[in-house]
């Protein structure tokens, strides 16, 4: 039997939010490292496998190994998230229960501000239940 990484398992977490709603093809993820480390995993896949999307995230090495890096490598690894922001067409919020970090804040501020560009929170792409 064939393995597959997108399978019913997988995607029953994820099934309430509607991904679709994104229109840009190039999209930032953001989010606290701690409370949606498993979402950008998630998330990445689901976009780029189920929706053909162009997807970013500041480093994978630091969401695997934050509490690794020293101070000044971790702002390095920020600024560096700043400066991949000017050339993403959306950013995705992982707002897992609401959270938004101070970090996360600084990159919305960005682009919203002086980019602006569009901006999609998880919690709003939650499918309304009927």
């Amino acid at each position: 039997m064939e393995n597959k990484r997108l399978n019913q398992e997988f995607l029953e977490e994820m099934k309430i939010y509607d991904f679709s709603r994104i229109k840009e093809r190039v999209v930032f993820l953001a989010g606290s490292n701690s409370r949606a480390r498993e979402y950008f995993f998630k998330v990445e896949s689901i976009l780029q496998i189920l929706y053909n999307k162009l997807v970013f995230i500041c480093s994978i090495d630091g969401l695997l190994h934050k509490e690794e890096f020293s101070t000044q490598e971790w702002d390095k690894l920020q600024e560096i998230a700043l400066e991949k922001l000017k050339s993403q067409e959306a950013m995705l919020v992982l707002d897992v229960d609401g959270y938004i970090g101070s970090h996360t804040r600084e990159e919305i501020e960005l682009f919203e501000g002086s980019l602006k560009r569009p901006i999609y929170y998880l919690s709003n792409l939650r499918k309304i239940e009927k």
